[in-house]
């Protein structure tokens, strides 16, 4: 009897608790569906891309030793870019973004020599100009309101791009989304690179929160910049020592290549390099004159069968040649050398076993000079007259310590900035150096790469990077 009056209860109780479960069901069935979903999404990818942070920045903030200082914990990297040459944002972006079919950019820089019409077009606005490596961004400031005001103050506008990158983010359905920040470029130019790793903080500080503010959409971050940024002390104009020089050499500058003894100068802000447009026949002459200059560290120009380098220091030929699909390349000085790659072409003998060797692979040019003062210069020289539409007669890179731009342009940021002490372009290292960073499980970070392989692992991504079959 104990045992049938204690079943009663029970059964009564039972059915109590499938009643209280049914309304605790209903209850709880919309976290129960977002808990589904949750566990169901594929992760996104985010590409962050950052103009002009170096990687010697990115380095030191990530740094493992500053124990919980450290930022971007989980992430792999930092690797070094090497970027193009010139290293501006223009031409770099262009060269990242190859892999996925990014057409080659009218010129170097938004004012621009073209020489089908033979004068300068384009300008700060680019108008009608396109910018082709601009359009693959799916959120980036546009108006030039928005962007004189990130120019303008990029120490408080770097958070709003930020801010309303992520916000874009979270509005699309893209499986892979890019935004594009512009302000770093200003804010390092102004304040240089400790300014740049609060930036980094602030990045990682605003990816966290939202993170924690998004559960229910997992994704995978990209972070790139396409260039360094050098300097520390007042930088000295290099341009009016080189529009001298040219007069004495019987050079006219102009806006056009009116006569013989024209050239076309793009003086497009104040970075350390810059190229010049002559007529044919004029480029060694140029380039001799450019590059005599105290401030000039070394110019190049394109002939019939390679590139000649020329400086202060001596010159050089660069040849190149594909055998079997691969690429070779030769580095003959003529005197000098000025780029200093003797012990590297000692080294590539010892290793090829042939003393009077000039050939050698890529890959073994690119592993020899990624760690020296001129990185990768031969494949980057060569793809200064590459990736533009409208290639220059002679592209030169600026000493450190020096910049180039127009005397206008000088003056005006004197006010605001005062002498600029932070600048790139160049062909060195410091310049030329930005950073790529991943948390994706599947990637392995290089300790360098070239800037046009950077992305290449990310080019299959789903979405709308697969759609444009790149790398099939």
């Amino acid at each position: 009897m104990r045992f049938l009056t204690y079943q009663k209860p029970q059964r009564e109780y039972g059915v109590s608790v499938l009643i209280c479960g049914a309304w605790v069901l209903l209850l709880m069935l919309p976290l129960l569906v977002v808990s589904v979903a949750v566990s169901a999404a594929q992760p996104r990818v985010l590409i962050i891309a950052i103009d002009a942070i170096p990687y010697g920045v990115a380095k030191q903030v990530t740094d493992p030793n500053l124990g919980e200082a450290a930022i971007f914990k989980g992430f792999k990297g930092p690797a070094a870019v090497i970027s193009s040459f010139p290293s501006t944002s223009h031409l770099a972006w262009t060269g990242i973004l190859q892999p996925f079919d990014i057409p080659k950019a009218k010129g170097y820089e938004a004012r621009y020599f073209n020489t089908h019409t033979h004068k300068v077009q384009g300008g700060l606005g680019l108008g009608s100009i396109s910018a082709p490596w601009k359009e693959f961004f799916d959120w980036r400031v546009k108006g030039l309101i928005r962007k004189t005001w990130a120019y303008g103050r990029p120490r408080s506008y770097g958070p709003v791009e930020l801010r309303r990158g992520l916000k874009a983010f979270s509005r699309s359905e893209d499986p892979v989304f890019a935004f594009y920040i512009v302000s770093t470029d200003a804010l390092g130019h102004t304040a240089g690179p400790e300014a740049l790793g609060e930036f980094l903080k602030k990045l990682d500080h605003s990816l966290t929160v939202f993170k924690q503010d998004h559960p229910s959409m997992p994704f995978y971050t990209v972070l790139i910049s396409d260039h360094g940024m050098s300097g520390g002390e007042p930088l000295k104009n290099s341009w009016p020592a080189v529009q001298k020089r040219l007069r004495q050499e019987g050079f006219r500058t102009s806006r056009r290549l009116s006569n013989e003894n024209s050239i076309v100068i793009i003086a497009y802000g104040l970075v350390s390099s810059f190229v010049a447009y002559t007529n044919q026949g004029k480029e060694l002459l140029a380039a001799s004159a450019i590059s005599s200059v105290p401030g000039v560290d070394m110019c190049a120009i394109q002939m019939e069968h390679g590139y000649r380098v020329v400086s202060a220091r001596g010159d050089a030929f660069i040849e190149q040649i594909e055998t079997d699909g691969q690429m070779f390349w030769s580095y003959e000085t003529l005197t000098g050398d000025p780029l200093g790659y003797a012990g590297v072409i000692d080294s590539m003998h010892n290793q090829s076993g042939k003393k009077q060797n000039r050939w050698f692979p890529d890959d073994w040019w690119f592993e020899s000079t990624k760690h020296s003062k001129y990185p990768d210069a031969l494949y980057r020289i060569a793809q200064s007259f590459e990736l533009v539409q409208s290639p220059s007669s002679v592209s030169c890179s600026v000493s450190e310590g020096y910049m180039f731009g127009a005397r206008k342009t000088e003056i005006a940021a004197l006010p605001t900035v005062g002498k600029l002490r932070w600048t790139h372009g160049a062909l060195h290292a410091s310049a030329s150096l930005g950073f790529l960073m991943s948390d994706l499980p599947q990637w392995q970070a290089p300790d360098v790469v070239r800037f046009d392989e950077a992305l290449a692992p990310f080019a299959g991504l789903p979405g709308k990077l697969l759609s444009s079959d790149v790398g099939h």
